[in-house]
């Protein structure tokens, strides 16, 4: 079976069968190990191979390498693994850094280390931003970044510039609207005008343009454009020394001002002020390092009738995203209106929420704010129809009623019982109306009406 190398399934155990009899044998060794993890995307494999061959022919006696935007960390394992089996071995060390690490990183190092024992200890991973980086006496170590999106491509060049280092990218998710500032900020120290680009190719020969004016020998290669269409490498070595001033320019705190915030960003890196990515023993001391807040955001929007509503809505969510987070406060959470927007031809008005949820005590997940997210959509639509009519709940073989609802009293000739029960389906009283439960899935959510009363749905 051909491979697939843009795939973004993850490899499994199975596959690694899918790898025998190519070349060379390392990269089939690798590929089984991968597999063994079960946690990484088969395009990802092929990227970070090709990219790390590519950077080693061109700095094969580089002993340090910092990974920026690591991710799973595979880019920083190949680097080191092929300098350790070349011809000539060569001891390199890497460090490897991102805002959070993913929780397939400690298990893809455990099975790399299982499989090579001598590579324990040589690579670290500290959550750090890029622009606390700096490289203090000594050799200069290597800086990469495979596919950092965007301005964070532009901000591995600037900590490479005002560093001395020598660096390889790959950038991906080119965009003048987004990257206007860390582009100005390539031109303020390099004296190349950033007016006028065009496209994808328009951004990177400016920057090859900016490292070349920096005192910089540029070096082209690219992997194959089956994995992807952002498939240029770009490296850089520099060969001349440059003014003081230059350099002071190109760190952060000179730069004009860039946010790096994104959402689910962890910010844990905020207390690391500056990082030394060629001292291997603060490296090893930060990895250890237990991370301090996890921080993770997302957006909700809905039509709503008037803005009345779009403000009770607010409210809404609050109640129900703290009925949904753990009730010993180990997470907090807020929300706020981002944004309101009224459709030009249909007039119709829509508000946009942000939800914020963090904790020092617990790690929040993507998926752990996926399912929050999916929860409290279905809340919202489920109180929606609350609102709207009657609700007869029923169970089995009896039929319970709230005492009260959100609009009048109770209907006649019903009696009233505990609302804390199981609840098979929701159904207007007018069967016209009906509102199957299948509508809203089958987990196991808590919906609260307006008077506070608790409704367990399964």
């Amino acid at each position: 079976m051909r491979l697939s190398l843009h795939s973004r399934r993850k490899l499994k155990p199975a596959d690694a069968a899918r790898f025998v009899g190519l070349e060379p044998d390392l990269f089939v060794e690798l590929a089984t190990v991968v597999c063994s993890t079960g946690a990484l995307p088969q395009k990802e494999l092929h990227e970070c191979w090709q990219m790390a061959s590519c950077v080693h022919r061109e700095f094969p006696d580089c002993l340090r390498v910092a990974d920026i935007a690591a991710g799973h960390g595979l880019l920083t394992w190949i680097l080191v693994l092929l300098a350790r089996t070349s011809a000539v071995p060569v001891l390199r060390t890497a460090v490897a850094l991102d805002v959070e690490r993913p929780r397939s990183a400690p298990i893809l190092a455990a099975a790399i280390t299982a499989r090579w024992p001598e590579l324990a200890g040589s690579v670290h991973y500290v959550e750090s931003s890029v622009d606390a980086v700096i490289s203090g006496e000594g050799p200069r170590p290597l800086l990469v970044a495979a596919h950092a999106c965007g301005s964070l491509s532009d901000r591995v060049l600037l900590a490479a510039v005002a560093n001395r280092c020598p660096v390889a990218i790959m950038p991906c998710c080119h965009s003048l609207r987004k990257q206007g500032k860390s582009l100005a900020s390539l031109a303020l120290v390099s004296g190349v005008p950033s007016e006028g680009l065009q496209g994808v190719a328009g951004i990177d020969s400016f920057r090859i343009a900016a490292l070349a004016a920096l005192g910089y020998d540029i070096r082209e290669a690219s992997i194959q454009a089956e994995i992807t269409p952002f498939n240029r490498i770009i490296m850089a070595r520099p060969h001349m020394a440059l003014e003081a001033s230059t350099l002071a320019s190109a760190r952060p705190n000179a730069m004009p001002e860039v946010s790096v915030e994104r959402l689910g960003e962890r910010r844990a890196y905020q207390s690391i002020r500056s990082l030394d990515i060629g001292n291997a023993c603060d490296a090893e001391t930060l990895a250890r390092r237990p991370s301090r807040t996890w921080r993770r955001s997302f957006d909700l929007s809905f039509w709503v009738a008037d803005d009345a509503t779009g403000r009770r809505l607010r409210s809404t969510l609050e109640s129900l995203t703290g009925r949904f987070l753990p009730s010993d406060g180990a997470v907090a959470s807020s929300v706020a209106i981002r944004d309101r927007y009224v459709d030009p031809l249909s007039q119709r008005l829509a508000f946009t929420y942000r939800i914020d949820i963090e904790s020092t005590e617990i790690a929040i997940t993507k998926a752990d704010a996926g399912a929050l997210r999916r929860k409290l959509c279905r809340g919202s639509q489920c109180l929606a129809h609350l609102r709207q009519d009657w609700i007869v709940l029923r169970f089995d073989a009896s039929v319970a009623c709230l005492s009260e609802t959100l609009a009048g009293g109770p209907p006649p000739n019903c009696a009233t019982q505990n609302p804390k029960l199981r609840i098979s389906r929701f159904e207007s009283i007018d069967a016209a109306k009906a509102v199957p439960f299948s509508s809203w899935g089958h987990n196991n959510f808590t919906f609260l009406d307006k008077l506070g009363m608790m409704i367990s749905v399964n």
